[in-house]
């Protein structure tokens, strides 16, 4: 077989049609509307660059990445509006319970509320239709497998805008079997299954790992499992990497040539252990790059052609984002390609350069954790804006092992499924790498300053690939030496500013905090510190934010979540909370019994309450009353809706208060005419959560008569709103209230008490009161 070397010179010509193709892709699914137009500006540039590439040879490479763009947008504008059937369109317009007919796509993940299933839906009430959904619901004893048809009683709920599915489904009962996998699938299920029983059998931590590295089975990793391999930079190890298909193709190729196969054969037989490997570990992001790598390198092997990888990575991603323009928003897709990418291109040089200092095998040893590091840190901090400072390091020990224990467990899923006993000696010995991955995870994750963090949103990228490109520019020796001082000058300054900023935030943020509105985009998420119970007031949609914003303040667990109202940018995170959660609060309206999130809270062992006003609760050192909705003069639920449904509270410190003791009146998303009806009641209060992210339906009375001294404004940088209005800050203004936003000034942490009141904030340029 072909095999992929180093180049002295990489062949960079599919780089940018591959980067552009990604853009347009994630613009056009962003925006479908606008697909079709950004299709034909494509086309268009396309034609005249290939009229005038006779007078610049640079215009050969922009018609390349304008046409591979144009088949991405294009896939988009005739799919988009098909993507999304007539019946489920209707069945997300009437908010009505359906009968749903799904078949299971991808491997079920355990969740704080149920099981998440990626699923194809077949039916809705009967009528034939086919389109990707993801289905929370509680699972069968017997775990179904991937291609077993399914069927559930369920609510679909619209997802954003760009996502790889389109609805949500909750489910609050279990969905029953309607028909069973293709033979195919099946042998891929029992495999999986046989695998997971051999491991369930083994000690420890390696025991959880040992199914992801071999088959991508993630199912047995705990919580805290997961948290150590994030922090230690080795959460790409918790699933099946994508090299390990290169390993079994080169290595099935290189067997038939030991053997004296023909070409054809060999390229058969590495074609048949490719399908079977992908359809054991199942189709996930890594796994699809490497599959369309490897088809790539057996066509050009069939031709006798020469293989080059950055050319085969850039061809593959094309490809994938032509086919599925969708997978431009997968993480692990991006994080894949970003990793390959950085191993193909940058490997080399900074082997070399290590070379100065180190002999070349410990040079190249380090430069591989070095640059894939480097390569996926920007999308990383998309995720969470943290270095793992000693992930380079985790990686560098944990290499050896993980190749050992995929191909060690592999051996012991496939021998396991004839001779369990064999099976399970086998898998022992899978088991002492994974053990050593796990003790190198557990062991970072205690390190001091494990995680330093860093700015986030697009500046920290932007900020990350600045730092990056500056170190490049200090590597080659062609670079002018006043260039290089200027170079060591600048990124020693900015090292500066950002350590200083971290360890400066790292000492001011208060330890005693008693309301901290989180930086989670145009959304709520508040934590409110009731004595020695956290209460958290709506999710926001955004998870990764939301657990970020956990992990900066210390919370571990959540003794109450308050739902204020079920609108995504309130109530989208719910299934993906990671911590437990005790009890929950609704509004007590008919829409909130009828509830989807509710019926998957109280699946969850959730104790589920519903409030109105009147109701009040003590917890910790604070009493907690329901200011809003109301009740029907019967008792009955509030027949309000959408944002006047709001459940609004007004906590106050009881006597038992010590420190920190500070009242809030949290309102919500309740509009001008809902907020009236509060002007009866005494909700003074020091703190107030602005309504609906300051949008300029608010009654300026409401706010006089609550006198906040500080109120906040949880809203999304750049949302398309116009949130906070100017109307909404000139009223808190009026109050005699001080607004601080997220958006602007990061988390922001109220402490202190009477005058001694203030406000923390994560981002600078920030005003304490």
């Amino acid at each position: 077989m072909s095999t992929v070397t180093w180049e002295r010179a990489p062949d960079w010509r599919l780089v940018l049609p591959a980067v552009g193709a990604w853009l347009a892709a994630w613009l056009a699914t962003e925006f479908p509307s606008a697909a079709m137009a950004l299709t034909v500006v494509l086309l268009t540039v396309t034609l005249l660059a290939m009229l005038l590439i006779r007078r610049r040879a640079w215009f050969a490479t922009v018609c390349v990445v304008a046409a591979a763009a144009a088949l991405a947008t294009g896939t988009v504008s005739v799919r988009a509006e098909a993507r999304v059937p007539e019946v489920i369109s209707a069945a997300l317009d009437s908010g009505d319970r359906v009968e749903l007919r799904f078949v299971l796509a991808g491997l079920p993940r355990e969740g704080s509320y149920g099981h998440r299933l990626p699923a194809t839906v077949t039916a809705i009430d009967g009528v034939t239709t086919q389109a990707p959904v993801l289905v929370f619901a509680e699972l069968p004893e017997e775990r179904p497998g991937i291609g077993t048809e399914m069927v559930v009683e369920t609510t679909l709920k619209p997802t954003a805008t760009g996502d790889d599915v389109v609805a949500m489904a909750f489910a609050n009962e279990t969905p029953e079997l309607f028909a069973h996998p293709h033979p195919i699938l099946e042998v891929g299920n029992t495999l999986r299954a046989g695998f997971i029983a051999l491991a369930e059998q083994l000690p420890g931590a390696g025991a959880m790992l040992v199914p992801g590295l071999a088959v991508g089975d993630e199912s047995l990793v705990d919580d805290q499992l997961d948290q150590a391999m994030k922090v230690s930079s080795l959460s790409h190890l918790t699933a099946v990497s994508g090299s390990n298909i290169a390993l079994i193709v080169i290595g099935i190729v290189a067997f038939g040539r030991l053997l004296g196969w023909s070409r054809p054969v060999r390229i058969a037989a590495a074609g048949f252990a490719l399908a079977g490997f992908v359809l054991l570990v199942t189709p996930q992001g890594s796994v699809i790059r490497a599959a369309a790598m490897a088809v790539i390198v057996l066509a050009l092997e069939s031709f006798s052609r020469p293989v080059s990888g950055v050319p085969v990575l850039g061809l593959a991603v094309i490809a994938l984002l032509v086919a599925d323009p969708w997978i431009s928003h997968d993480y692990g897709f991006a994080l894949s390609a970003a990793a390959t990418a950085g191993l193909l291109i940058g490997t080399r040089p900074v082997a070399k350069w290590l070379e100065r200092w180190l002999p070349p095998s410990i040079a190249l040893l380090i430069a591989v954790p070095l640059v894939a590091q480097l390569a996926c840190q920007p999308i990383l901090l998309m995720l969470d804006p943290r270095l793992p400072v000693y992930g380079v390091i985790a990686n560098l020990l944990a290499a050896p092992a993980a190749p050992v224990a995929t191909v060690v467990g592999l051996f012991a899923c496939l021998i396991g499924a004839l001779v369990p006993p064999i099976g399970l000696a086998v898998a022992w010995v899978a088991w002492l790498p994974a053990q050593w991955i796990a003790l190198i995870a557990q062991t970072v994750e205690r390190l001091p300053g494990a995680a330093v963090p860093w700015f986030s949103g697009t500046f920290g990228v932007l900020s990350w690939v600045v730092l990056c490109t500056a170190l490049a520019l200090l590597a080659p020796k062609r670079v002018p030496i006043r260039w290089k001082q200027a170079i060591v000058v600048g990124l020693s300054f900015s090292l500066l500013i950002v350590i200083t900023q971290s360890t400066l935030a790292m000492l001011q943020r208060p330890t005693d905090w008693r309301v901290v509105a989180c930086d989670i985009g145009q959304g709520d998420a508040l934590l409110v510190r009731s004595g020695d119970a956290t209460v958290l007031i709506d999710t926001g949609e955004d998870a990764e934010a939301l657990h970020a914003c956990f992990a900066e303040f210390g919370v571990d667990q959540l003794d109450l979540l308050i739902l204020s109202h079920f609108d995504r940018d309130h109530s989208g995170a719910v299934a993906d909370l990671r911590i437990p959660v005790t009890a929950a609060w609704l509004p007590d309206t008919n829409e909130a019994r009828a509830e989807p999130v509710t019926a998957t809270l109280q699946l969850a062992g959730i104790a589920v309450y519903f409030g109105a006003r009147g109701d009040s609760l003590a917890l910790g050192d604070m009493s907690w009353q329901v200011l809003s909705p109301e009740r029907k003069a019967d008792g009955a639920p509030s027949s309000a809706t959408g944002n006047d449904s709001s459940l609004t509270v007004l906590a106050q410190p009881t006597a038992s208060c010590t420190s920190s003791c500070l009242s809030l009146v949290a309102l919500g998303d309740l509009g001008e005419s809902a907020q009236a009806p509060l002007l009866e009641l005494p909700v003074a209060a020091d703190i107030v959560k602005v309504s609906h992210h300051g949008s300029r339906d608010q009654n300026a009375a409401l706010y006089a008569l609550i006198a906040a001294r500080v109120g906040l404004i949880s809203v999304g940088a750049g949302n398309g709103y116009g949130h906070p209005t100017e109307e909404a800050l000139d009223m808190l203004t009026a109050a005699g209230t001080t607004h601080f936003r997220t958006d602007t000034q990061g988390h922001l942490a109220v402490f202190g008490d009477g005058d001694a009141l203030r406000v923390w904030v994560s981002k600078p340029g920030s005003v304490d009161e």
